[in-house]
């Protein structure tokens, strides 16, 4: 078997209306998608989700520019001659193909000159080219998918090829992200609905801003560039250039091959002389159309272990990062049920530090705000809120939990390294309260901007803020029944910690003590 993926039935696809997974073709598949019918694909891990959706919608949009279309077709037989029309010189169909001959270019698998495999080593299972790597076999076991079907290893050979970093000698990462230990991230609109809602609303915004994408990277070959890149060969050190790319091209990064073996597929990989594509200078900004660029810098946005958390959003949302294309509202996207959508992975030199991914439903109002980029009066109002956590933090908080933990004694100076140890211990009462904060941070802020009307808006800010001070005194209670403090100044210790929290919030947040006043006087 070739699993030729045009004409075999190796997609498992769970649809909204059957419970058990039924296998299709990819034009099958597509089909399925622009109808909105799939619920899930069986198996896709978590952190492939976003690399099998860029993957298709990339190709799709390939297809559809390269035949001229603007709309999508509903048929699968029209689909097949579509992504048959992306690969003209190959009539045996092998770049649809898990395994094809060596010389021969297969599924992302780039052909290798003189067909033989000397020097590639074997790779047992398909979650072991695809791996995440951890300091610790706990989340995703090491090559635990022996007996997988072709789909685990079409979706691990998505995975690898299309957002992989660099992972040792002769292993280079895709040019879509900054540097060989950054990430390639995901920042865009979701519409309402299933993968297929996603797809369809993507493919149909991307196809309409590729001239948006040529302007930001005027390098593409505007027109006959080369989209799958595993249709070339790659000799030893050679490089594709951005000025040979069509602005929608899938990449490749690594030379591996599938087989076929008696027990059904097995994989072979080794390095290279070079990464596939020569775009070190680029700092990963290769047109990615789901990918924010930091203004300053030119370079793309990478996840830290941190993840998609409020304050990332913000500085995403912000003017300081130039806007993915896909983050934007198309004439057809709907009027309820939109949602802000981040993913990545977070790598560091040798190891992940984790899949990270953050759903924010959004109004139509705010989508209208992004889509405009007219994020000023958005990233204002977010960042006041941030800023006015942090303050109560480590303004209000932290200085009144040092207080407990010192029973009470403020006038003493303390060393660095006393300071660090109280630090130490207040560290699990703040992160607990910016978990608190992050929790309703953007429902919260969307319900500020809904108004124009100032004095509303600050009514809900305040009220807001209100909410965040009582969680911060009820951690302070918290500390206060749990922290050791000696018996013999106990008193003392918490009567002028409660003091002193409540001086620094009057201090600090003078408007809540109006805000109390004139509901005292109503």
């Amino acid at each position: 078997m070739r699993y030729n993926l045009l004409t075999e039935r190796i997609i498992r696809v769970r649809s909204m209306t059957q419970s058990e997974a039924v296998q299709y073709t990819l034009p099958e598949t597509l089909c399925l998608l622009l109808a909105d019918a799939v619920q899930s694909f069986p198996a896709l891990r978590a952190h492939q989700r976003f690399p099998w959706h860029a993957f298709l919608v990339q190709l799709a949009a390939l297809a559809l520019h390269r035949a001229g279309l603007d709309e999508p077709p509903r048929e699968a037989e029209r689909w097949c001659a579509l992504l048959r029309g992306l690969t003209p010189t190959f009539p045996e169909d092998e770049p649809w193909c898990l395994v094809a001959q060596p010389d021969r270019p297969a599924l992302l698998q780039a052909p290798v000159p003189g067909g033989r495999l000397d020097g590639f080593k074997p790779v047992p299972t398909p979650d072991a080219l695809d791996m995440l790597v951890t300091s610790r076999n706990h989340d995703l076991k090491r090559e635990a998918m022996a007996g997988a079907a072709p789909d685990d290893w079409l979706m691990a050979l998505v995975s690898l090829q299309t957002q992989e970093g660099v992972m040792g000698a002769g292993k280079y990462g895709i040019a879509r992200m900054n540097g060989g230990y950054g990430s390639r991230p995901c920042f865009s609109i979701r519409p309402p609905g299933g993968p297929g809602a996603w797809f369809a609303r993507d493919l149909r915004l991307l196809l309409a801003r590729r001239s948006e994408i040529l302007k930001r990277r005027p390098e593409f070959a505007a027109e006959n560039g080369v989209g799958l890149l595993w249709l070339e060969p790659w000799p030893e050190g050679d490089q594709l250039t951005l000025d040979r790319l069509d602005p929608f091209f899938v990449e490749i990064c690594r030379l591996v091959r599938l087989i076929e073996t008696g027990d059904g597929i097995a994989a072979v990989e080794r390095g290279s002389a070079k990464p596939r594509i020569d775009a070190k200078a680029l700092n990963g900004v290769t047109g990615d159309p789901w990918a924010p660029v930091e203004r300053s810098d030119g370079k793309c946005f990478s996840i830290t272990g941190a993840g998609f958390d409020y304050r990332t959003v913000l500085r995403l949302l912000g003017p300081d990062y130039q806007a993915p294309v896909l983050l934007d509202l198309g004439s057809d996207d709907a009027d309820a049920g939109l949602s802000l959508f981040a993913c990545a992975i977070a790598r560091g030199q040798g190891k992940t530090e984790g899949y990270h991914e953050r759903r924010i439903p959004i109004s139509r109002r705010v989508g209208r705000l992004i889509a405009a980029r007219a994020t000023d009066e958005l990233a204002q109002a977010g960042r006041e809120r941030a800023e006015a956590a942090g303050r109560l933090a480590g303004s209000v908080l932290r200085p009144a939990l040092f207080c407990l933990l010192r029973e009470g004694r403020t006038d003493e100076p303390l060393s660095p390294k006393a300071r660090e140890n109280l630090r130490r211990t207040t560290d699990r009462y703040t992160d607990r309260l910016d978990q608190e904060v992050d929790a309703d941070f953007f429902p919260r802020l969307w319900e500020e901007l809904d108004t124009d009307d100032p004095a509303e808006r600050n009514r809900r800010r305040t009220a807001w803020l209100g909410a965040k001070v009582k969680v911060a005194e009820d951690l302070l209670d918290e500390a206060i029944r749990s922290l050791p403090v000696a018996s013999i100044h106990r008193y003392r210790a918490r009567s002028r910690a409660r003091g002193l929290f409540h001086a620094l919030k009057r201090k600090h947040f003078p408007q809540l003590q109006e805000d109390e006043a004139d509901d005292a006087a109503a």
